[in-house]
């Protein structure tokens, strides 16, 4: 699993779509426990020792990445807030009640408590002393701010809502995997293993992307909800001259003999099946130029055919003669 740190706007994505409701810890659809502990583990567990602005504070190990980048970029804001007080992961319940508190997963943080107080009923700005640039460099890693919340300023408070995206990158017309490829999220380079992807993002809106030879790039949005696990394929389409074909035969022994085994088949050097009993084969995805089709029984001397295939182009009776 890649934990990739993402720029964005997780509060402008809720304000959008109607998610942000008033109340600390109160996102709509973003509160159920059996779903945080799926994704962070139970509450309490999988928490790390992390020096965020100076202070040691306990969080959530997914958290680390993003707390790396907001560090740097808040020094190179250059304004000058001194984070006396910072709180993290702590085994309560919600202010007010309703279930655990986001703390309880390490995936909450409380900063300066004193000078940014949980205010109820108030509806007006929030008291805080939080510089706007600080703000939104944690809204941009993912983080939504209590100061948000009309009715229950909380302006101390700042959570993180996460998601999880696997799956692999497939041809579009024969759902093979493609082993060499570039994938990015929101303009991010994103690694992948082999065309194997595991990644944890904000949740939200984002926009994938993956590059490789041979294929159109393909660029798409997805939008995740928190706290949830998506697979999905990224499926990208072959440029014409990278259209697959297929390639097929008959294997027969030398005077006609009949086989009694299948003929194992290798395409190129690479085994990739066997025939029938009969001694039909039948090599699908097949791409475009020379190729060398090998046919073996045992105690029996193999035999070659060769073509050639333009894309897209399926090559028959190319039959191969064995035990000459």
């Amino acid at each position: 699993m890649i934990i990739l740190v993402l720029g964005g706007g997780v509060y402008y994505y809720l304000k959008k779509t109607g998610l942000l409701k008033t109340g600390a810890e109160a996102i709509i659809g973003c509160q159920n426990s059996k779903d945080i502990s799926r994704f962070f583990g139970a509450p309490g567990s999988n928490l790390v020792s992390y020096n965020l602005f100076g202070n040691e504070v306990t969080v959530n190990k997914i958290l680390t990445s993003y707390l790396d980048e907001i560090q740097k970029e808040v020094v190179a804001a250059k304004t000058g807030y001194n984070f006396s007080r910072i709180e993290g992961y702590n085994m309560r319940s919600k202010i007010g009640g309703g279930g655990r508190s986001l703390h309880s997963w390490g995936i909450a943080i409380d900063i300066n408590p004193e000078a940014n107080p949980y205010q109820l009923g108030n509806y007006g700005p929030p008291q805080t002393d939080l510089p706007g640039p600080v703000i939104d460099i944690f809204k941009k890693y993912g983080f939504a701010w209590g100061g948000d919340w009309p009715g229950e300023r909380d302006a101390m408070h700042f959570e993180w809502y996460g998601a999880g995206l696997s799956g692999q990158v497939v041809d579009k017309n024969s759902s093979q995997k493609i082993l060499s490829v570039a994938t990015d999220v929101n303009g991010a380079g994103s690694p992948n293993s082999n065309g194997d992807f595991d990644w944890i993002v904000p949740f939200g809106s984002h926009t994938i992307t993956s590059k490789s030879k041979g294929y159109n790039d393909n660029s798409f949005s997805v939008s995740l909800a928190c706290f949830s696990d998506t697979k999905m394929d990224i499926a990208m389409e072959p440029l014409a001259s990278n259209i697959p074909g297929s390639i097929s035969g008959k294997v027969r022994l030398s005077n006609n003999y009949p086989l009694l085994v299948p003929a194992n088949i290798s395409l190129d050097g690479r085994l990739i099946g066997v025939s029938t009993l009969k001694g039909d084969y039948y090599i699908p995805n097949v791409h475009e130029g020379k190729h060398k089709v090998d046919a073996k029984v045992m105690f029996f001397p193999g035999g070659t055919s060769n073509t050639q295939l333009v894309p897209g182009e399926n090559i028959k009776n190319v039959d191969i003669i064995i035990g000459k």
